[in-house]
This record gives structure tokens, C-alpha cells and sequence, in this order.
């Protein structure tokens, strides 16, 4: 039975914005051929880093949301650690809360106002 995930993995920010997409396009990849169903894929871009990690100060943050077997969580993870372009990750489950409060961030719904906001979660 299929579950939802969502990872988010720091890339090494000497790579340029190419060969970031390329990263991120991979491991989508890895995810659909597990059998992942790809609900969302952002890339938040470069940021700074709460601490150094691996002497650098800033890092290339992604995320992306699906459903997928548990065990294409192990896959996923193992090959984020054979990456050398990846420095940090994290995966997580969501439960139908969390599945909830995405949909509402990706509709754009904390952004409205409260009555336009009822409206869309309404719908």
C-alpha cells in the first residue's frame, strides 16, 4: 500500500543551476521508476545554511512530495548517500493531516483572505 512522503534534500551549491535541475530531475526519475507516484517538486533554490555543513555556508534546497511502497524509501535514501552532490536530506511520512496542510500551501490558500481562503477550501 502506497504512502505519502516528502523529502527534502540540501545539494552542494558549487554546482551550477544546470547541473542542480539535472540532480533534482535524477532523483524524480529514481522516484517514478521505484513506482512513486510524483504529487510536487519544488525547488526553493540556494539558501543559507543554519550551520556549515561540509564547510559550506549556503546549500541548493529541493523538495518533493509523493506516494510510493515503503521500501522505495531505502532505495531513495541509499542512493541520496552514493551522491556527492547531496549533503544533507530528509524524509518524512505525512499522515492526512500534513497530505491536507500541503494541498492548502500548493492552492495558495494561507495567502488569500479569510473569506476567499473558505471559499477554495470549500470547493
Amino acid at each position: 500500500m502506497k504512502k505519502n512522503y516528502e523529502t527534502v534534500f540540501i545539494l552542494t551549491p558549487v554546482l551550477s543551476e544546470p547541473q542542480m535541475k539535472e540532480t533534482v530531475a535524477k532523483f524524480a526519475k529514481l522516484l517514478t521508476d521505484l513506482g512513486a507516484e510524483i504529487v510536487n517538486t519544488e525547488e526553493w533554490g540556494l539558501r543559507n545554511l543554519q550551520y556549515p555543513i561540509a564547510h559550506k555556508s549556503t546549500g541548493y534546497y529541493a523538495l518533493v512530495e509523493f506516494a510510493a511502497e515503503p521500501s522505495a524509501i531505502k532505495t531513495l535514501e541509499t542512493e541520496y548517500r552514493r551522491d556527492e552532490r547531496v549533503i544533507r536530506f530528509l524524509t518524512t511520512a505525512l499522515d492526512k493531516h500534513a497530505v491536507a496542510y500541503n494541498e492548502k500551501r500548493r492552492t495558495g490558500v494561507f495567502n488569500r483572505k479569510p473569506a476567499e481562503a473558505e471559499a477554495v477550501a470549500a470547493e
